[in-house]
């Protein structure tokens, strides 16, 4: 199940904080400097696993299973960078989209995973939508006010629910499952 909300505020920090407090944040990123990932690591108050793309996906696994395993947590907070970033390194949503998809279907089979929750950003915030949805674990991405998206260009756009309900839901279909 796929539950999109939209933040009271348009502004990116008060989602972030938001997304962070539930439960263990899973970072995932080519650059961890970039002000998105700063207040990430911030808000999430050490409850954090960040991930280096390209790590292999069981390591990657085994990693976040240890985390929430410690904390005897359910719910996966999916962050990292956004798309803007990412394509800089060669990375493309759909490749972003099967990596979490691997991680988090590894580490369900073991300690099954109740709900994940994203900031619904384009890039890992995404791909821990449609990893969700497409294993059936309840998935809810909250946007800013407008359910405003930054895509390849680096430059904020407003959507709509159906929009980007609609746009998680046809990446599903594309993932190797």
């Amino acid at each position: 199940m796929l539950i999109c909300k939209e933040y009271k505020s348009a502004s990116y920090a008060p989602r972030t904080y938001h997304n962070a407090s539930q439960g263990v944040t899973l970072a995932i990123a080519v650059d961890f400097t970039t002000a998105g990932e700063k207040l990430t690591h911030k808000a999430a108050n050490g409850k954090i696993m960040q991930i280096n793309w390209g790590t292999d996906y069981v390591v990657a696994a085994r990693a976040l299973y240890s985390m929430l395993k410690k904390h005897d947590c359910h719910v996966v907070n999916v962050a990292g960078n956004g798309i803007y970033t990412l394509q800089k390194h060669g990375v493309t949503q759909a490749q972003a989209n099967q990596y979490v998809y691997n991680i988090l279907k590894l580490v369900n089979e073991h300690w099954p995973i109740t709900q994940v929750v994203s900031g619904g950003q384009t890039g890992m915030d995404i791909a821990g939508l449609v990893a969700g949805v497409a294993l059936g674990i309840e998935s809810i991405g909250t946007w800013p006010k407008g359910y405003k998206m930054r895509f390849e260009d680096g430059k904020d756009v407003d959507n709509t629910e159906e929009w980007v309900h609609n746009y998680i839901v046809t990446q599903v279909a594309e993932l190797e499952k």
